[in-house]
């Protein structure tokens, strides 16, 4: 009898061992609140920084996009631009500073985002326009991964004769975590641009919308 229930008690642990495991649920898109609470402020960057009154909703313009495939790839950014989630961050006394742009969604509905941060990196970074005055063109940007996914670019352009510092330049970073897509936009005029932005404004953007979804999840 004894190794009859022995018998029995270790079929029925094989049997859980070699179960499939259940998939966890998918998290329930964000609300437009919850989005809203997630966004950055000044304050996160530092307090030389402020709240920018002109909200232009754009990555990149054409004429620094430079080709139709990049301008194309750009242009795909365009539903996310539209977000009532958007925080628009200057640094005071300086036409540089940050935009942000957030969206969240079933994964069916955010499947088609990675692919447009490939198509960005890939017909955008490598572009080059110079002309007998100047010289600008467009890199991959590599600041490390955010979040399950990470594609970025930085548009440069300088007038070596007036000035060795880009008389414009910006990053475009495109980040997918969990529920929810970032877009990030850090641009500079005249000198003003900082290169180490982008960085900084991603990783506490970053910690900001994954606190919110563990909140959310709760």
């Amino acid at each position: 009898m004894r190794s009859a229930i022995l018998g029995g008690l270790a079929a029925s642990f094989l049997l859980v061992a070699t179960a499939p495991a259940v998939a966890a649920a998918p998290a329930k898109p964000l609300t437009s609140d919850q989005l809203s609470e997630a966004l950055i402020t000044p304050g996160d960057l530092g307090e030389q920084y402020t709240e920018n009154p002109k909200h232009i909703r754009e990555a990149l313009d054409s004429e620094s996009a430079h080709t139709k495939k990049c301008r194309s790839a750009i242009k795909a950014l365009k539903p996310i631009l539209t977000s009532k989630a958007a925080a628009f961050i200057d640094e005071e006394g300086k036409p540089s500073g940050v935009k942000q742009f957030l969206i969240s969604g079933t994964p069916a509905r955010l499947a088609r985002w990675e692919p447009v941060g490939k198509v960005m990196v890939r017909d955008c970074a490598g572009v080059k326009a110079n002309s007998g005055s100047s010289k600008a063109g467009i890199t991959k940007l590599s600041i490390g991964k955010f979040g399950t996914w990470t594609y970025g670019i930085r548009h440069r352009k300088t007038i070596p004769a007036l000035n060795s510092k880009p008389s414009f330049a910006a990053d475009v970073l495109l980040i997918g975590t969990g529920n929810s897509v970032m877009l990030l936009v850090s641009d500079g005029f005249f000198g003003t641009f900082d290169p180490g932005l982008s960085k900084r404004a991603a990783k506490v953007a970053m910690r900001k919308l994954q606190d919110a979804q563990a909140t959310a999840a709760e």
